[in-house]
């Protein structure tokens, strides 16, 4: 029964833009809602923000003659020669069409798993999450679900990163984002459609749990705090220089701070190619998770870091087909593959 629900919801789902021109024509316009949309991480504010933090940096450090006199504010936002580089082009191809078509293809599948896993488990949350915050007044109510559902939402986050880290068959998905040879703010959405699939079955999970608790808080009418209809919290982080975390120019937050929240220099060091840093900072936005996991690396000062898969054949990832088909060839060779008789004790750059 759960199968025949989940096959008529996901065919609903698949034929919703097809309905109308007007449907068709918002389902292809992913690009303009990357920018238009609050909800996404690119939106124009939070380039904007980003632009002005960045020439900022550029002003004091250009003061403290930390950066070459010759090095322009357009050269030091934009350098060519990260720009045009051969990984940064394919970034802008993969984007253009993986924004364009998600909506017609994969989100569909995605969105009609996400609800059945939602509806298979929302029952037993409400039965196991149920309490109430009687002493707090609606404000502050309100102020506690608001932190309490970006915390638990950002341990999502966290936990599907973790699981595309530490798994080897998800690593070979979640290996197209790290695959980047520089990062640029486009390289957040370098990510395979296999690692949103595991994305959306782990958020499902936790939000049938929190939705279940939520409800079980309302006592009165409460809703989460919001600013264009996302989370406070959600939209602060976005709006601090969130886009710099995928680019050239370093930012940290400052040791106490970095304990707190990930800093884009932090970020920046998960992707690094430097052994040192391999499975650190796997957190989104707080860095308690990685603290509390053991996986947390605050930097003491600024770090040289080179980009990419150490190892790997950069021509596997030259291609928009390579970055979306080769990771299943890849999973295939890998589950076919006869087990070893022995594991050798090597550490894999993850």
């Amino acid at each position: 029964m759960a199968l025949d629900t989940f096959l008529v919801k996901a065919a609903e789902l698949l034929l919703e833009p097809f309905r109308s021109w007007e449907r068709l024509l918002s389902a292809l316009s992913g690009i303009p809602h990357a920018l238009t949309d609050f909800g996404s991480k690119t939106a124009w504010m939070y380039l904007l923000t980003s632009a002005v933090v960045a020439c900022i940096l550029y002003w004091v450090r250009k003061g403290r003659q930390l950066i070459e006199a010759d090095v322009s504010l357009r050269k030091f936002l934009c350098p060519p020669e990260i720009y045009r580089q051969r990984s940064a082009v394919v970034d802008y191809k993969y984007v253009a069409f993986d924004l364009t078509v998600r909506s017609l293809i994969y989100i569909p599948l995605m969105s009609g798993i996400a609800w059945l896993i939602y509806k298979s488990l929302h029952p037993l949350a409400v039965r196991v999450f149920t309490f109430d915050l009687p002493a707090m007044d609606p404000l502050t109510r309100g102020i506690v679900l608001t932190v309490a559902t970006a915390a638990w939402a950002d341990f999502g986050f966290f936990l599907s990163h973790y699981l595309m880290h530490r798994v080897s068959i998800l690593w070979i998905f979640h290996e197209i984002h790290h695959s980047a040879e520089v990062l640029t703010p486009v390289t957040v959405y370098r990510v395979h459609p296999v690692e949103d699939l595991v994305n959306a079955c782990v958020a499902s999970i936790l939000s049938a749990m929190s939705a279940s608790a939520y409800t079980a808080t309302q006592g009165s009418d409460v809703k989460i705090i919001a600013i264009f209809g996302t989370n406070i919290v959600l939209f602060l982080f976005f709006v601090v220089a969130f886009q710099l975390r995928h680019s050239h120019i370093w930012l940290s937050y400052g040791p106490i701070l970095e304990h707190i929240f990930i800093s884009p220099a932090q970020h920046q060091i998960h992707h690094s190619t430097d052994p040192k840093h391999w499975n650190k900072n796997y957190g989104f936005v707080f860095a308690t998770w990685d603290l509390l996991f053991g996986s947390l690396y605050v930097p003491r000062h600024r770090e040289t870091i080179h980009y990419g898969v150490p190892g790997a054949d950069p021509q596997d990832f030259s291609s928009v087909a390579k970055l979306y088909f080769l990771p299943f060839a890849k999973a295939a060779r890998t589950l076919l593959k006869r087990p070893q008789a022995s594991t050798p004790s090597v550490s894999i750059p993850r």
